[in-house]
């Protein structure tokens, strides 16, 4: 008997080459496609940093700003305070100036106070208040004639402003009624967000004993 062979088909041509090409795919990224992405995730990066670095600056400048408004309000405490108690007289002592105006920024006290006894020679009884550079400072002239500094140097302007009793504006001392206060502070750090150093203003207006 014959033996049938059966006839072996040829290995398609090209076979091995398409499967050099998919493994070549799979073997990791081109340098092309290293480069694109790289690219991408430098510029992510940068794009992080950048907004850290601006999110850092406008958290430093709003607590600058916070620091400035409170200095400006401890500021306008302590300032009604002493010209609350201005003119307080209960023995009638002669001569006693409730306030000296002495400029728009710049006022003299003199009260009978600490403690009322006759007389405006003691503690906190005969004080100026004005501002120097930008600082705001007190000088008891009972106790030292040397100015002592009562604010951190933020203060961009200090303001009296003198009203009578029908709150007109009057330059005569002995018709003061009301002392309308005005504070300005400056930040020390600049603001990129307006451009310029924020400045905050606050006031107060007080009502004298003598009224």
């Amino acid at each position: 008997m014959r033996e049938r062979h059966g006839r072996r088909r040829p290995a398609a041509v090209g076979a091995p080459g398409r499967v050099h090409r998919r493994a070549s795919r799979d073997a990791g990224f081109t340098l092309v496609e290293f480069l694109i992405a790289s690219a991408i995730v430098t510029a992510v990066l940068g794009s992080t940093v950048l907004l850290a670095s601006q999110l850092q600056r406008v958290y430093g400048t709003q607590l600058d700003d916070t620091t400035v408004e409170e200095e400006v309000r401890f500021a306008l405490d302590w300032i009604a305070r002493d010209l609350r108690s201005a003119g307080n007289n209960p023995y009638n002592i002669a001569g006693l100036t409730a306030l000296q105006i002495t400029g728009d920024n710049q006022i003299r006290i003199q009260a009978d106070v600490s403690p009322p006894d006759g007389d405006v020679l003691d503690a906190d009884e005969d004080v100026t208040i004005t501002i120097a550079g930008t600082t705001i400072t007190r000088t008891d002239h009972n106790v030292a004639a040397a100015a002592v500094s009562m604010s951190e140097p933020v203060i961009a302007d200090l303001e009296f402003i003198y009203l009578d009793s029908n709150r007109v504006v009057t330059a005569v001392a002995t018709q003061v009624a009301y002392v309308r206060v005005r504070v300005t502070g400056r930040s020390r750090a600049f603001s990129s967000l307006v451009g310029d150093f924020t400045e905050t203003t606050l006031e107060t207006e007080v009502r004298l004993r003598t009224l």
